[in-house]
């Protein structure tokens, strides 16, 4: 109960709970759309379920980049 009051403050997350690799893929850039560009090259990442925090994630070492 404590562990969980303390998550909801943001004092303390122990991230065990991830999701699988996501993958931000490069949107199509158009003229005063909606949509922004994530960047040149596709970024991996993975977010705590528990916290909702983003981590980057290298693909090649297949683990999270802290």
């Amino acid at each position: 109960m404590l562990e969980k009051c303390l998550q909801l403050l943001s004092l303390t997350c122990r991230h065990r709970r991830i999701t699988q690799p996501f993958t931000a893929a490069r949107a199509v850039a158009v003229s005063n759309g909606p949509w922004e560009s994530v960047g040149d090259a596709p970024s991996h990442y993975v977010v705590c379920l528990d916290c909702g925090r983003k981590f980057n994630y290298d693909w090649n070492q297949m683990r999270i980049v802290r």
